[in-house]
This record gives C-alpha cells, structure tokens and sequence, in this order.
C-alpha cells in the first residue's frame, strides 16, 4: 500500500508539471493565435454590415428616405485568459478511493471583451466629395487596369466631346449611338494594346491617351475614334496621337478629349433605379418612379424577395421582406464594388483634416 501512495503521489507530479508545461506554452502562442482567429472574423463583419449599409442607401433612395451611415472606427479587442487548478484528495482506507479520484485538474478561460467605436458619416467636406465629379486619373486607372473598360466608360463618363451618356432616358430615343461607337472603339484599342494613358510628370492631375503602332489593322477605327470626338486626323496613318484629356462639365475644349464624369451620388442614384420593389409598395406610391436606365444602369439589378435568399453576395432585410444582389449577377456585383472603393474614399476623405465629429464607442462583453 505504501509503495501504490508513493506512485499516487509521483503520477500526480508528473501530472502537475505536465499541464503547467502546457499552460506556459499556451500564454506564448495567445497572441499569434488571437491574430488568425480575430482578424479575419472582424474584417468579415465590417465589410459584411459595409455591403449592407450601401445596400440600404440605394433601397431608400427608391423609397425616396433619407440615409445615414455609420464608419467603424476603431475596434479595439481585450483579451483575458484564466488559469485554473484543482487538486482531489481522498481521506480513509485507501480502497475506498483508489481509482476514482483524478489527482490533479487544470482549466484555462479564454475571454475577448472588444471595445467597437462609430463616427457619423457626414458633413461639408463629405458631401463636396460625394457629389464632385469623379476625376479623370480614376477613369485613367480602371479603365487600364480593368478586363472590361467597357463597363467603366458606361458607368463612369456621362459624355464625351458633346456626346451625351444619360443616367436615365426621357424618351428612348434620347440614347445617342455615337457614345456606344466611341466606347466599343476605345475597349478595342485598349484590348489590343493600341491605347494606353499617360501622366503628366510635372502637372499630376493632366492625362493624355496615347494611340501607337493602329496601322494598318486598327487605322479606320482610330480615324473613326477622331471624327467622332471632331478632333483632326493625322497626316500619316501610323503617327503616335496624344490627345490630351480634361475634365469639361458639359463642353467642350478644343484640342482635347473633354470628359464629364459622373459623381458617387450619381452613381448611387442609378443603382436605385435598379431597386426592384414588390407590387404593393409600387402601386400604393410609396416608391419613386425612374426613367427608363442609360448604358451604365442597363443589366443592373437589386432583387427583392419575402423571404431570405439563398444565393446573395450582399442581403439586407427591410420593410418585411429582403433586398439582395444574386450572387451569379456579376454585372451588378461589379459595379456595387467600384461603388464602394468610390464611396469609401470619399468617406475617408471626408473626414481629413474635418471636424472632430462625434463618436460612439460601444462595449461588446458577455
């Protein structure tokens, strides 16, 4: 009996030893361990309820309300971790014990009390922001950069030299097919590696396109590209062209290609005329009628169903029933993206160098 205490007693050592080995491992890989599995679910919520918020701004559009946002702005996660040990002892004759007692017990409590802070979205400089035309180095850098510049000059130009690109058609005959001609030539010249934009060194803000190596294969669309634009045609087929690009609210410029680009407002304001609403709502008025959608809205689409959908990128639940972009519409899916790279740097720059506005900091515990 004596020798089965001395073993008793030497397994519970080795026990104690062994789990507070495994506890001081533990504290040494907490924080690695709190990165992999806290970064990517906050990220995941943010971005979630970011979709869902731009979401709404365009349901509420169509329901003629007014929105708000909110931007998170700090997240600030305390973790606490709690170490526990136990020891069982047994008093008496030794049989009556032996066997069922566990000789030493340890528990670790693993706690996160996140602190998350909200800064309203708003104010002079956002809404200058929100409503400037985008600029020309953004049309420059999406369309290089994007497989499809057709899509970007649609949804970003809303004329070119005098050539009119509606949000909305009055009548529709109102859709001018110059602006269709200047974009299926441009996306051609830009797949084949004939155009390319080009910065100006010493001015930041001044973009060229620059046309090379068209002849002979692309020599009628580049001379059609021009007479479109009225801007001369070269006096030998395989000249380089500059044509230097402007920012011209509804003109034009001589010399140059002048661009009116559309603002984020405007941008939100056609994908509220892509708001699918149920008949009820339509027919009780408590919706806004659109016109018929330009090029830039055409194939766009937020569906409405009563119950929640199934294959949705982005879902949020309004009015009784849920408004969604169906995950299969790659269309829509792209263009409620731009808009949001598009929104959130207006956000971001909104509130540079702004007034301190409010926060609201919420305490996240169990």
């Amino acid at each position: 009996m004596q020798q089965s205490r001395h073993q008793n007693r030497a397994f519970g050592n080795l026990t104690t030893a062994c789990v507070l080995g495994c506890l001081l491992a533990s504290c040494t890989v907490v924080g690695p361990t709190a990165v992999r599995s806290g970064r990517l679910a906050y990220n995941e919520s943010i971005i979630e309820t970011d979709n869902q918020q731009m979401l709404l701004l365009a349901v509420r559009s169509r329901y003629g309300e007014r929105s708000n946002l909110l931007a998170v702005a700090s997240v600030t996660a305390n973790v606490s971790i709690t170490a526990s040990t136990g020891v069982e002892l047994g008093l008496g004759d030794d049989d009556s014990y032996s066997g069922n007692l566990v000789p030493f017990g340890a528990g670790v409590t693993y706690e996160e009390n996140p602190t998350i802070s909200y800064t309203p979205v708003g104010g002079d400089r956002y809404a200058r922001r929100l409503m400037s035309p985008v600029s020309v180095g953004v049309v420059a850098q999406l369309t290089g950069t994007r497989i499809n510049p057709q899509f970007i000059y649609n949804a970003l130009v809303a004329s070119v030299n005098g050539i009119r690109n509606p949000d909305f058609l009055a009548v529709p005959t109102e859709a001018d097919p110059r602006f269709s001609r200047f974009v299926t030539i441009m996306t051609e010249l830009t797949r084949a590696h004939r155009l390319h934009w080009i910065v100006d060194p010493e001015q930041q803000d001044h973009y060229s396109m620059v046309i090379e190596h068209y002849a002979p294969d692309f020599a009628a669309e580049v001379h059609e590209l021009l007479r479109l634009l009225g801007l001369p045609t070269p006096q030998q087929p395989s000249s380089r062209i500059v044509l230097p690009v402007r920012l011209a609210l509804h003109g034009h410029q001589a010399g140059v290609v002048a661009l009116d680009t559309r603002s984020v407002y405007n941008l939100l304001e056609i994908l509220a005329g892509a708001v699918e609403v149920p008949e009820r709502d339509r027919t009780s008025g408590v919706t806004m009628d659109y016109p018929p959608p330009g090029a830039a809205a055409a194939e766009l689409r937020i569906r409405w169903a009563e119950a929640e959908p199934e294959h949705a990128s982005v879902a949020a639940r309004y009015r009784g029933g849920w408004f969604y972009i169906d995950d299969r519409d790659q269309t829509t899916k792209q263009f409620f993206r731009m808009l949001g790279t598009l929104l959130a740097v207006a956000i971001a720059e909104g509130n540079v160098s702004g007034p301190a506005a409010p926060v609201l900091t919420v305490p996240v515990s169990r």
